[in-house]
């Protein structure tokens, strides 16, 4: 009989365990909408988990660029408490990699201030940056004018170390992303280690898996282009 309580007591311990352990992660996740993106921010990481948005063609191919010359990175207004981030960088073995590009939100101003915001940045080698991360916004916008619509999602998992003296902003040991093609149902899925040495003949063919591979690694799920987790409120524009 005892046994049976202590077993019953164990069991009920973690179930409220992992029931905490979800609101604790989903209460440190923040949801933040700007104009053509969402970021689910971790207030703990000082970096986003998740970064979703919608591209078009209309949003990067104007006759003239509107965003301002000049612009830095920049606290998000609607989380200024936790993304006042710009010293944190400073001197710091990464780059502050933009999870959505600035390219492509050159056609409205606002969109092209709001993409310097810290809400859309996370450490990353900078030659991963530079190199295989800049050659997959470029694939995003090419898909965007073949296809007139993509959906794109871009996230961090893990934790290898951390930068900056003030709020300890997280390097994620992963980054990922995928794009999904609306009108053929069609997922262009890509990893990155986010400590790995650069190799000058690495290209994207080297880092693309399957959708259930991203699912897996960042505990997320797919379902006709939208994504659910944890801590994501699942409607179609995220």
């Amino acid at each position: 009989m005892q046994k049976g309580i202590l077993k019953s007591t164990s069991t009920l311990m973690a179930i409220l365990f992992i029931v905490f352990s979800f609101n604790s992660y989903g209460q440190d996740i923040v949801k933040i909408r700007n104009q053509n993106f969402t970021s689910y921010f971790s207030k703990s990481q000082h970096i986003p988990v998740l970064v979703v948005y919608a591209l078009t063609p209309d949003m990067f191919n104007c006759i003239k660029m509107k965003g301002e010359n000049g612009i830095k990175l920049d606290t998000d207004p609607q989380l200024a408490d936790v993304t006042d981030l710009k010293d944190d960088y400073t001197n710091s073995l990464f780059e502050d990699a933009q999870m959505m590009s600035p390219d492509e939100n050159t056609c409205d101003k606002d969109a092209f201030t709001e993409s310097y915001y810290f809400t859309n940045v996370m450490p990353m080698p900078k030659n991963l940056y530079k190199e295989l991360w800049g050659k997959l916004q470029a694939k995003e916008i090419v898909k965007a004018k073949k296809f007139k619509k993509v959906k794109v999602f871009s996230g961090t998992v893990g934790r290898n170390w951390v930068i900056g003296h003030n709020h300890n902003v997280v390097v994620p040991e992963w980054c990922w992303k995928v794009i999904y093609i609306p009108s053929t149902d069609e997922y262009l899925c890509y990893q990155f280690h986010n400590i790995e040495p650069y190799v000058p003949k690495d290209n994207l063919a080297n880092h693309k898996v399957d959708i259930n591979t991203i699912e897996s690694l960042a505990g997320v799920h797919f379902v006709n282009g939208v994504i659910s987790a944890s801590y994501v409120t699942t409607t179609p524009n995220n």
